[in-house]
């Protein structure tokens, strides 16, 4: 159940659409656009007019390489590894003039894709500061004083490299790069176009880049997350309905997406900016609700677990008047059924637990998927930490000066003790209340059957929380938040269930016991 439960929940969310949104970032094209003014001496011969046949005779591009022929451009550096790969394999490269059309494709398609939806937009009169997608052309982003041209045309229409629609007006992945890619072979020939090899190459790389990126789920139109070589680059998403959670699967509709509703709901409400602040809070109030429903769902079995911590000092003298009950099954079975009849006696059943599990399972992993791919937390940072990286990933961030938590590795750090901590203790509690409850109990024999299941009870608690620490260094920054705060809701819960059977349940316990 479990396997088919993971398998189910752990669906992507991302259309198309989202991901040739995420793909371009990382793959920009090797052009530069410029204002005529401002095209580098090095280039002037080379830099040509992008609409001179518009009548434009302001923005301009090139293409710069060094003298070994590598495009230098910033945004090349998925280009430049691609080529050095493929002719290290000797395999045929597309030319200069490929990537020089390929680019000019792609800004015709975002201008062509502006016009349509009605925007003012008139190729003799565009500027670089119309199609740059960053207030400086030539950039990373990461500047100082560099800021995101949220207007710009490739920022908004550059996705069209990746994604078209078909006679039919069906949207895919691909569309036209393939029919461009047809276009050029037949323009520049076989030996400039790019061959089947390069085109397969090229499509890996990019699918490789976008593989992990699954932070899609959105009720609110807006840019989300943190793609591209530098992660800092926020994409459209497409909204998603209820409708379409159901058709990914029963738990990703059931509580796969509201979770993520309310968490980019909540998100929004408390912080529109998304800067990180309100993503916490909305995380801290998502955990206490879905605690709660489940607590709700598990009420009768959570108590009959409590009660069976409370009946332990009872059932340790049962367990001390049957001392060869490891060897002798006369002696077992008859411990066994006067610890049946004890539990009897106070309506608990000892198998209730598992309906605990049934439960707490899928939910667990489907709030893990919500909290993979809700656009809310993987946008904006808490106090520089991105709350979609990985546990281990962010601890493992060494780059820049992590000594002054310039990439949230401090953040992270404290997030996880603190996490591992609450685990602890949430795990030992029961065990230091009974061992306390029992500590003036008077011995009256030795029973080896109780004593091997204590120490096999001991090391599987302790292998379930080493099990614990291990697997959430692949989980979220969000889901590390989230089990630190269920954890501490975990100890709040026992030490009040606790408290509260120790002075109604225990004393009617031990009267009915004598």
């Amino acid at each position: 159940m479990g396997g088919l439960m993971l398998s189910g929940c752990t669906a992507s969310f991302c259309t198309n659409l989202d991901r040739a949104n995420m793909a371009y970032p990382y793959e920009q094209g090797v052009t530069v656009y410029v204002d005529k003014d401002e095209v580098p001496a090095d280039y002037a011969d080379v830099a040509w007019p992008v609409y001179g046949d518009e009548g434009n005779d302001t923005l301009y591009a090139y293409i710069p390489v060094d003298e070994d022929g590598n495009f230098t451009a910033k945004n090349a550096t998925l280009v430049n590894a691609l080529v050095s790969s493929m002719e290290a394999q000797r395999f045929i490269v597309p030319s200069y003039d490929y990537f020089k059309a390929i680019d000019q494709l792609v800004l015709d398609a975002a201008v062509d894709a502006a016009i349509d939806n009605g925007e003012a937009v008139d190729k003799a009169s565009l500027t670089a500061d119309d199609v740059n997608p960053w207030t400086e052309p030539d950039v990373l982003g990461t500047e100082e004083g560099i800021e995101a041209n949220e207007d710009s045309l490739l920022r908004r229409y550059g996705f069209l490299k990746f994604y078209g629609y078909d006679e039919e007006g069906n949207g895919n992945l691909w569309i036209n790069y393939d029919r461009w890619n047809d276009e050029l072979a037949i323009e520049l020939g076989a030996g400039n176009a790019p061959s089947f090899d390069w085109i397969t190459a090229y499509k890996n790389q990019i699918n490789s880049a976008i593989s992990t990126s699954i932070s899609c789920i959105t009720n609110i139109e807006g840019s989300f997350g943190h793609y591209g070589p530098e992660q800092n680059w926020e994409v459209s998403m497409e909204i998603k309905d209820w409708g379409y959670a159901w058709s990914k699967g029963f738990l990703e509709g059931l509580i796969v997406y509201p979770v993520a509703w309310l968490l980019d709901t909540l998100s929004v409400s408390f912080e529109p900016a998304l800067t990180g602040f309100g993503q916490i809070w909305a995380l801290i109030l998502v955990t206490i609700i879905v605690r709660l429903v489940v607590l709700a769902l598990t009420f009768k079995s959570t108590m009959d677990q409590q009660k069976m911590q409370a009946l332990q000092p009872q059932i340790a003298k049962i367990q001390a008047k049957y001392p060869n009950s490891n060897t002798n099954q006369a002696e077992k079975l008859r411990m066994g059924q006067e610890q049946m009849a004890l539990y009897k006696r106070n309506h608990v059943s000892p198998w209730s637990m598992l309906i605990v599990l049934v439960f707490q399972f899928p939910i667990f992993i489907a709030v893990w998927g919500a909290l993979q791919g809700s656009a809310a937390l993987g946008t904006g940072e808490f106090l520089n930490l991105s709350l979609s990286e990985t546990v281990s990933t962010a601890l493992m961030d060494f780059n820049g000066a992590w000594y002054y938590n310039s990439n949230g590795w401090w953040t992270m750090v404290v997030i996880f003790v603190v996490m591992v901590a609450l685990q602890v203790l949430s795990f030992l509690l029961p065990q230091w209340i009974n061992k306390r409850r029992t500590r003036n109990m008077t011995k009256t024999g030795v029973n080896p059957a109780a004593e091997k299941t204590q120490k096999t009870m001991k090391w599987v608690s302790i292998g379930m929380l080493v099990f614990t620490i291990i697997i959430s260094f692949n989980l979220p920054s969000a889901m590390a938040v989230y089990w630190a705060i269920g954890s501490l809701m975990s100890i709040v819960q026992t030490l009040f269930t606790q408290l509260y059977l120790s002075k109604h349940f225990v004393r009617k316990a031990e009267k009915k016991g004598r």
